[in-house]
């Protein structure tokens, strides 16, 4: 009985992960083929996996061609291009190099869905499972969780950000706590888990702390069910931590105090949490033998522990932005979309609030909605703490719909199987609109419609048209057309708009100066401030540069945001940003001709 209700399990997730699967590929497939990459990190996860096979050493996280001379350290981590590259490596031998580049576009993210879909179809039944709804809830999550499109768009082909591998091994977590009680073992694997979403990436850290302490608070209100798992999942964190400490960062920087990617503090965090779970699983029964004896080894353990990672490594109390300087937050920060706060949203465009948060919201009231009914049913308590940490990073910055999107998902599809039963056992016709409207609150598709519509009426018809030729032209500037047009170019280096130059390094050998990514301040503020200042300060700064062109393109927002917030008090439409996208140009400035390209390129004169 068992084995089949794997089985059926099983097909439940494939059908989810196929509907999901068709769906992306429909949507997105073509660009993969032509590796027109929506999103700069996906382009940049392509580069670096390129210099990795063409011989850059393991330890070497540097991308030269981003601000060169020195380069930029990146805070990726090298494991997940090594997944990539082996691949391509071994298809490249009989497909050729690109056409392997474009299977493992298509293989890799479509992989990870599958584990996606896994975990959370699982998770869905635990929660329909209280209501002796397993099935019913398994089939819920998996058609909920295709269309859980601020989610599932991270699987789509061409994804080779870290975001939709954060998003599994953090799901397969929950899974393992929600084991943990009846298989200690799960414990390992959470651990493991855990210690893998931190050396993968600073924003998995959130959801990692939260893993350790719903474990913790397990333990504490059930030691006696609790403790083997607990003591394993301190045993996986630790060993996972240090194998990626040891694997990803090079001897001659264990010591530095690195605060957005795998480093000492992470290590350190790793360590002393793991080294806290065993040490609380192993203290003597008679010792914890009350809730307040448990609650205060624990807390005096976790005081000790917390206190050690800030005296150790005080600067990254801040976050791993903490050193961007208040001109990279202000002439930088504010120009990246995902990294607009959930406040700042509500007033700047409320039916985007609606896309994004919606499915969200509806989650979190159908957890509320569980817990009452099932409040000492540990599995909704354990999904609710993941659920409230993604709502944290939603609130902070946009990107977290992510996260709190995929851990809404069970809790909405618990929501609609027991509306749909409700309607089974005694029909009529506001039973079968409550459940319509179940179902619809549940899908994060029917709230990017309501947003949609939303955004419609708010806005007027002139501002939207607008607004959609100026997305459209901007877009246009970051094809590969429009980066295989700057080929003709003798090889240099380039003063850029931050958004141009992921593409650039794709579909070039130029280098660049500018790029979406926080570690490379220099390079990024040298590009801005010669944009937004008078040609002559801008030549100044250019001829001070290592840049051989300018590169813009004028349908870009950049280059009305640089003249808008003109340096030194000169007027807007005097910026060199704002003549460059004129398509006029100062005499030190040299047109370079790219055909019809909607970039446009200048030399430098020196």
């Amino acid at each position: 009985m068992h084995l089949q209700r794997d089985q059926n399990s099983n097909r439940v997730w494939l059908f989810g992960w196929a509907i999901a699967a068709i769906a992306l590929i429909f949507g997105a497939g073509m660009a993969a083929i032509n590796q027109d990459f929506s999103e700069p990190d996906n382009a940049m996860r392509l580069v670096r996996v390129r210099d990795m096979l063409a011989g850059q050493e393991w330890f070497d996280n540097i991308q030269h061609r981003l601000n060169p001379p020195v380069g930029t350290p990146m805070h990726w981590a090298q494991w997940i291009d090594a997944m990539l590259a082996a691949p391509i490596a071994l298809l490249a031998l009989i497909v050729g190099q690109v056409n392997a580049e474009i299977a493992v576009a298509f293989a890799w993210p479509l992989v990870l869905l599958g584990g996606f879909m896994f975990f959370a179809v699982r998770i869905g039944g635990e929660l329909g499972a209280t209501e002796g709804l397993k099935r019913e809830a398994q089939w819920a999550t998996a058609i909920i969780a295709a269309l859980a499109f601020p989610a599932t768009e991270k699987f789509a082909p061409g994804s080779f950000d870290h975001h939709n591998v954060i998003l599994v091994v953090v799901l397969a977590s929950v899974w393992g706590l929600l084991c943990m009680r009846e298989q200690p073992r799960a414990g390992l694997w959470v651990g493991v888990a855990l210690g893998l979403a931190i050396a993968t990436a600073a924003e998995a850290v959130p959801l990692v702390m939260a893993g350790i302490v719903i474990a913790g608070f397990l333990w504490l209100l059930h030691p006696q069910n609790y403790s083997a798992g607990f003591a394993r999942l301190g045993i996986g964190l630790s060993a996972m931590s240090f194998i990626a400490f040891v694997a990803l960062v090079p001897p001659a920087d264990w010591g530095a105090p690195v605060c957005d990617a795998m480093g000492a503090p992470f290590l350190g965090l790793g360590l002393i949490a793991g080294g806290i779970a065993m040490a609380l699983a192993c203290v003597p029964a008679r010792a914890i033998s009350t809730l307040w004896h448990r609650l205060g080894i624990a807390s005096a353990l976790g005081l000790v522990g917390g206190a050690a990672l800030i005296t150790l490594f005080p600067q990254c109390l801040g976050g791993g932005y903490s050193a961007l300087g208040d001109d990279m937050n202000t002439l930088w920060m504010a120009q990246i979309s995902e990294t607009r706060s959930l406040a700042a949203l509500l007033g700047d465009d409320p039916g985007m609030l609606l896309s994004i948060a919606g499915a969200a919201v509806a989650g979190l009231v159908a957890a509320v909605v569980y817990l009452r009914r099932h409040w000492r049913q540990p599995a909704g308590w354990i999904l609710l703490g993941f659920l409230l940490v993604g709502w944290l990073i939603l609130a902070w910055q946009i990107r977290g719909t992510i996260f709190a999107t995929a851990f809404a998902i069970p809790f909405g599809a618990w929501a609609v199987v027991v509306a749909r039963r409700k309607y089974h056992v005694k029909a009529s016709a506001l039973r079968a609109l409550a459940f319509a409207g179940v179902a619809a609150g549940s899908a994060a598709a029917a709230w990017a419609s309501a947003g949609e519509a939303l955004r419609a009426r708010l806005t007027d018809y002139s501002v939207l048209k607008d607004y959609d030729f100026r997305v459209a032209g901007s877009k246009a500037c970051t094809t590969p057309d429009a980066f295989r047009s700057l080929a003709s170019a003798p090889p240099g280096v380039m003063l850029n708009q931050f958004a141009l130059g992921a593409g650039v390094l794709v579909w070039t050998d130029h280098s660049v100066l500018s790029g979406p990514y926080h570690r490379n301040v220099n390079g990024t503020m040298t590009a801005i401030n010669a944009l937004r200042s008078s040609p002559e300060r801008g030549r100044a700064i250019v001829e001070a540069s290592p840049a051989d062109y300018v590169l813009v393109c004028e349908a870009a927002s950049e280059t009305n945001f640089y003249a808008r917030n003109s340096a030194e008090g000169v007027a807007a439409e005097q910026t060199l940003s704002a003549i460059l996208g004129r398509g006029e140009h100062p005499d030190w400035l040299a047109p370079v001709d790219l055909g019809a390209s909607p970039l446009s390129l200048y030399r430098v004169v020196r």
